[in-house]
């Protein structure tokens, strides 16, 4: 009997993966890419599309092993008790880790570019009150909040793209293909672990998803749109600001939004940019704390996983202080093993999970 009594709807489901997968990438991912392929770092991103998507439905054939099991109750029941109950240890360990980080990105941003007089210490525990206010809530209600404010991301992302394609200059991205293999192979890397790893989040949601006939489907659209959007960020981070610019600019998204200028009427338009990417991260935040709750409470066979919000509150909020020395720190240096630790949770694992349950199907049949 599952301690989770909510449930959400496909369409909540397919949105909160859209912001999960957005999030803190919409102002990063620009900077990142780059810094490795450069100019080619849109066609590193485009390539990276294809075996994102082939990920995302490794998690969805795992999942679907078991369509009323999370990743901790899987890999339990695939792997055996203690093999299984490390599997489950080491992806808590990552959740809880990976909403620090956003807390922590959420902060220095707001006190680089925002609010730059305000102590750090005050806009991470605003944060982290209004995680713990939602999580309180309920699954159910977390995933109706995603419904009432999509629109509005929606709106705040089309109209960047659309005022920024004026200033377009594509003498900027080249010359095309410059960048050695090894660079171009790393970006791609990159690109298929950050946004599209980090949906293994999902293992902890999709149990407890109202399934539709054509979920696969909606995933896939989904997913799709969101790693276009992303990418036109990037090309448009590319041929507004340039290569060395957007590599050198940790908030290079934020900073195309100030670009923005129709007629000295129509500018300052930041604070849309800034409001469209503190909705995403809010939500894979929510997500990455609610995983890390619910599945500590069902490896410890407790009742409800409520009872450990405020505890855990606190810890994120002491984690996402000692992660990092500075914004620098988590920018120039974590990316390179964060994405190895992508790849280890998002494919490894899932994989090992999958060949281990067909051999058993087998040498049972047999």
């Amino acid at each position: 009997m599952s301690i989770e009594k909510d449930r959400i709807s496909t369409a909540q489901m397919v949105i909160l993966g859209l912001f999960t997968f957005i999030g803190d990438m919409a102002l990063v991912y620009p900077a990142a890419m780059t810094s490795v392929a450069h100019q080619d770092a849109w066609i590193a991103a485009l390539i990276s599309i294809p075996p994102g998507i082939a990920l995302v439905f490794l998690f969805v054939t795992v999942a679907n092993i078991n369509p009323d099991k999370n990743i901790i109750e899987l890999s339990q029941q695939i792997l055996g008790k203690w093999i299984g109950s490390a599997v489950g240890v080491y992806y808590l360990f990552f959740f809880i880790i990976a909403a620090s980080t956003y807390v922590r990105e959420i902060e220095d941003f707001m006190c680089t570019q925002i609010y730059e007089g305000t102590p750090g210490g005050v806009i991470r525990f605003m944060s982290i009150v209004i995680l713990v206010y939602g999580l309180r809530l309920g699954l159910e209600t977390v995933g109706r909040a995603a419904q009432v404010f999509f629109p509005l991301f929606a709106l705040f992302l089309v109209c960047l793209m659309v005022l920024l394609f004026p200033q377009v200059q594509l003498e900027r991205i080249q010359p095309i293909l410059n960048t050695p293999f090894p660079d171009m192979l790393h970006a791609v890397l990159f690109g298929v672990f950050y946004p599209f790893g980090e949906i293994c989040v999902f293992f902890m949601v999709y149990p407890y998803t109202r399934k539709s006939r054509k979920i696969n489907r909606d995933i896939l659209l989904a997913l799709i749109l969101g790693a276009l959007g992303l990418n036109l960020i990037l090309f448009l981070s590319l041929t507004v600001l340039g290569a060395y610019f957007s590599e050198h600019n940790f908030y290079a998204a934020y900073i195309l939004a100030q670009k923005i200028n129709i007629a000295n009427f129509l500018q300052r338009l930041e604070a849309l940019m800034a409001t469209a990417w503190i909705i995403t991260t809010y939500f894979k935040t929510a997500l990455y704390f609610y995983a890390f709750v619910l599945g500590t409470a069902q490896l410890f066979k407790l009742k409800s996983h409520r009872p450990l919000i405020f505890p855990v509150a606190f810890l994120i909020y002491g984690l996402s202080q000692l992660i990092a020395k500075n914004i620098i720190f988590y920018v120039k240096e974590i990316p390179d093993y964060w994405v190895d630790w992508d790849l280890t949770l998002s494919l490894v694992l899932p994989l090992i999970m999958l060949i281990v349950y067909k051999v058993r199907q087998r040498t049972a049949a047999s």
